[in-house]
């Protein structure tokens, strides 16, 4: 048996206390559920109490060797799966008899924990060599295979990341820029999910972690050095490139597909470890992992055209304010690029109203150190930047590699050409922060700033930086934070240099670069609260002009055992009462990562929406105030209330989480404004359609089914 600590044992009375009140409620399962609800949202809290000790006081419950109570317990393998995370939490006697009781749980818990990745656990080690039968055999022979497609890539970057490891950070970026033009060759394979930009990632996040002091100690004369070595004898070869350059190139092109297949095998452990569909074998000449239905790949694929839908609404918008701000009739920059600057404006607008209305930002971005940059500035340098990029850098490459038909000639042409006319045309550019400051200025001209500023180009610049420096010292004190991608954070300072990468900029997604950078890198900034605030009234204010009264952040009585916490909103309208719960994040880009939300957040918050409905029609009987404020009769009948998750990510839109249902807030916005013709569905233009989803006019009744039906998605091909 694991001995408890002090705290550990608080923990234990804390589940049992919560596991014996829901007995007399329900079932065992139910009981164990809600303990479970309270280790995943790191109950009982205290003052310094530990992951590992709320881990080790849910292990020693008597409740996990009640078979029944945990095969009906849905959280049962989730939680286990956070156990084993501290692998000295529990004992090797209560893991053998889930092993015989509750198989299946166990080996979900061991995937979702992904245990057997751990190469140096002793607990798997005891596992591996206690638990027999075909079932486990089958099991740990599946988990070996894995490990083995994995192994001989993880050696291979491994091998070249060593051979490279004379280099400096820069000079790996020289290299990597100059292969990563490969992918806008015509002859370059078609990459929807984005691995590629997964691989840089990974590279240069690896050499960050050994980077020292010198890496990041960049003169100008270091500088030119580095350059003159490395990239320009690639660029110009006379008569050809060093053996030197030469072995490099050739080393970093091994590392880039080695790590395109390691993160590809990776993709297949997060498959297996987290995709409720997949199920495995053991035959030979088969896969070892299969899904069972084609459901899951369904769902993601109408979470992409929805996406894709949800794009064409908010340009529509954005080309709506476009043409409100008088901006149709205005000549943007010279004549040749005024077609693609006006395009940029749009799509700056366009994220301006959606950062506004989905993610809670003001007129005004808060940066990590106080500071702040002008939101619609910001989104325009990003996209105006884009533009230049696409037009100077990638346009003429693909031209110049039509015309040669060898990467190395159609990079040392646009180079070349640059210096002919005094620009930089390298596979990466760089500058001060002074200079890249007086090129942004021009793009923060306005109303009070008739000549730009220099004071808010520094601004968005900041926001849109990625200090090296500070990122590799992080990551070797941190590893596991979250970390900036490519995309999310185009510039890159290194020292007093700041970096761009055009065949980076050219292509990203700015408005997603912009809301990962606040939602994801920056989750822990001081203005979050603010912004999800916002997020709430900004809502609330549009159930208003549907003729809701709308009560926010309403706090239900506390009980001694439990306080339900705030109401984000209460709607009432028609006899109809709506308790919205809502939920903001960033935007995911993989099925783990979705599963991630899906069992954290959203389980939260279909669990806080179990206590808080009942406490609601509670309140709404007792407590007269609230009738008054939302201006509805003494008694009201339960079965006319709707509980729904608002979440500002779009992934599991329309889908039921513990017996609510998620709707994403966009799909809300269209609802509320009836603009459904705006999503541009089968080409059709907004301005020929006519479609109304009230057609008899907007009734509380006719809202709520709209959206548990899902009608803004009726026409989504």
């Amino acid at each position: 048996m694991v001995e408890l600590s002090e705290k550990a044992n608080r923990c234990l009375q804390h589940y049992l206390a919560v596991y014996q009140r829901e007995q007399q409620l329900g079932s065992n399962g139910l009981a164990l559920n809600e303990c479970l609800h309270h280790f995943l949202d790191q109950r009982p809290a205290g003052k310094n109490m530990s992951a590992m000790e709320r881990a080790a006081g849910l292990a020693a419950a008597p409740f996990w060797w009640d078979s029944l109570a945990v095969s009906t317990a849905p959280l049962a393998a989730l939680a286990l799966s956070r156990v084993l995370h501290h692998e000295e939490a529990i004992s090797i006697e209560l893991l053998e008899h889930l092993a015989h009781a509750n198989p299946d749980v166990l080996r979900w818990a061991i995937r979702y924990a992904k245990l057997f990745t751990r190469g140096d656990s002793a607990l798997w080690a005891q596992l591996r060599q206690q638990l027999q039968g075909e079932d486990w055999r089958v099991f740990f022979g599946v988990c070996d295979r894995l490990l083995e497609q994995l192994q001989p890539y993880a050696e291979l970057v491994q091998l070249a990341e060593q051979k490279l490891a004379h280099l400096s950070l820069l000079e790996v970026l020289s290299y990597l820029s100059f292969l990563a033009y490969e992918q806008m060759t015509p002859d370059a394979p078609a990459d929807p999910s984005g691995k590629r930009w997964a691989v840089y990632d990974r590279i240069i996040l690896n050499k960050l972690k050994t980077c020292n002091e010198k890496d990041f100690d960049l003169s100008e004369a270091r500088l030119g050095q580095s350059l003159k070595q490395h990239l320009s004898p690639i660029l110009f070869p006379s008569p050809a490139i060093t053996t030197e350059c030469r072995e490099n190139l050739e080393t970093i092109a091994v590392l880039i597909e080695a790590m395109h297949e390691l993160i590809d095998y990776e993709g297949s452990i997060d498959w297996f470890c987290f995709d409720p569909e997949c199920r495995y074998q053991l035959k030979p000449g088969e896969s070892v992992i299969y899904n069972e239905t084609e459901q899951g790949s369904r769902e993601w694929q109408r979470t992409e055209r929805k996406s894709q839908a949800l794009w064409h609404y908010w340009m529509y918008r954005g080309l709506q304010e476009f043409v409100a701000r008088g901006m149709a009739d205005i000549q943007i920059g010279s004549a040749e690029n005024h077609e693609l600057n006006a395009e940029a404006y749009i799509k700056a607008i366009r994220s301006e109203l959606q950062l506004k209305a989905i993610y809670g930002q003001d007129d005004e971005l808060e940066l990590a150190d106080g500071t702040r940059a002008n939101l619609f500035q910001a989104m325009l340098a990003s996209e105006l930047t884009k533009v230049f990029f696409q037009s100077a850098y990638i346009q003429p490459f693909k031209q110049h590699y039509q015309e040669f038909g060898v990467l190395a000639q159609a990079l040392s042409k646009l180079a070349f050409d640059g210096l002919v006319t005094g620009e930089n045309r390298f596979p990466m550019t760089w500058s001060e922060e002074a200079e890249k400051v007086k090129r942004i200025k021009g793009w923060t001209v306005c109303s009070d700033y008739p000549n730009g500023s220099l004071v808010a180009a520094k601004s968005i610049l900041n926001f849109w930086t990625n200090d090296l420096k500070a990122l590799s010292s992080s990551l070797k004190q941190q590893p596991s934070q979250p970390v900036p991608r490519l995309y999310e954070l185009p510039f890159s300072k290194i020292g007093r240099f700041n970096f761009q990468f055009p065949w980076v900029v050219a292509q990203q997604n700015n408005l997603t670069a912009a809301v990962n950078s606040l939602r994801r890198i920056g989750a822990r900034r001081a203005g979050k609260t603010s912004e999800t605030q916002r997020i709430e009234l900004r809502l609330a204010e549009q159930m208003r002009e549907r003729g809701f009264a709308v009560v926010v952040g309403y706090q239900p009585e506390r009980t001694e055992h439990e306080d339900p916490g705030e109401v984000d909103l209460i709607c009432y309208r028609d006899e109809v009462v709506l308790l919205l719960e809502v939920k903001s994040g960033y935007i995911r880009s993989s099925p783990h990562e979705v599963w991630l939300h899906r069992t954290n957040t959203l389980r939260k918050a279909a669990w806080q929406l179990r206590r808080k409905r009942i406490a609601v029609v509670d309140a709404l009987a007792l407590d007269g105030k609230l009738r008054t404020n939302l201006g509805c009769a003494a008694e009201h009948p339960g079965s006319r209330l709707h509980a729904w998750i608002v979440d500002t990510s779009i992934e599991l839109d329309q889908q039921m989480v513990d017996g609510f249902m998620v709707v994403s807030l966009e799909a809300l916005q269209v609802i509320l404004r009836d603009e459904r013709s705006l999503l541009c569905q089968g080409g059709q233009s907004p301005e020929d359609s006519d479609d109304t989803m009230f057609p008899g006019g907007f009734t509380a009744a006719r809202f709520v089914a709209v959206v548990e039906a899902g009608e803004v998605w009726a026409d989504l091909k």
